[in-house]
């Protein structure tokens, strides 16, 4: 009798992060309170057993808790703590997305505000935010997209004789 009761202890502690890891999405307290359930019957079979009991207990439950999980790992229960999902960017994304911003390298377009010196600029109907290198640019005036690195474009006033061949230069 006195060794059923240890068994009994660490096997409901094993039921409950059973349940844990079933039915109780996360990490809750059940899981903590099943391990430390186990703890607690590995200290009390201690107790009551002495030691080469004690240490027989818990060589037990190491090796059943260890069955216990490896039979979750294969049943696919880990699946549950494990995020699935890549977080790392799509590299033909990435490529799309520097092709679409260089598609601006040189283009002529008119500032819609203000830049001081950041402000939008509008090129061929689109409304991009660019920043110039240091001096303020009057809205309405023709610029060029000169740089641009992975979060900024730019710009520099363009030269005065270029003003009648940008797009949409009658509409400023």
């Amino acid at each position: 009798m006195e060794l059923l009761i240890p068994i009994l202890i660490i096997l409901a502690g094993l039921g409950l992060i059973l349940i844990e890891v079933y039915l109780i999405p996360g990490f809750n307290v059940v899981g903590v309170v099943g391990f430390l359930v186990i703890l607690f019957g590995i200290g009390y079979s201690y107790n009551e057993v002495g030691v080469v009991g004690g240490t027989a207990f818990m060589i037990g439950s190491l090796a059943l808790t260890g069955g216990v999980f490896v039979w979750m790992w294969k049943s696919g229960a880990w699946d549950r703590f494990i995020l699935a999902t890549n977080l790392r960017s799509d590299e033909r994304l990435i490529a799309r997305e520097s092709a679409d911003r260089a598609q601006y390298l040189g283009q002529k377009g008119v500032a819609i505000t203000p830049l001081r010196p950041t402000g939008i600029v509008e090129i061929d109907g689109r409304r991009i935010e660019v920043m110039t290198e240091g001096e303020f640019i009057a809205a309405g005036s023709f610029v060029s997209i000169v740089a641009m690195d992975r979060r900024q474009f730019y710009v520099r006033l363009a030269p005065s004789d270029e003003e009648q061949s940008v797009p949409g230069a009658n509409s400023a």
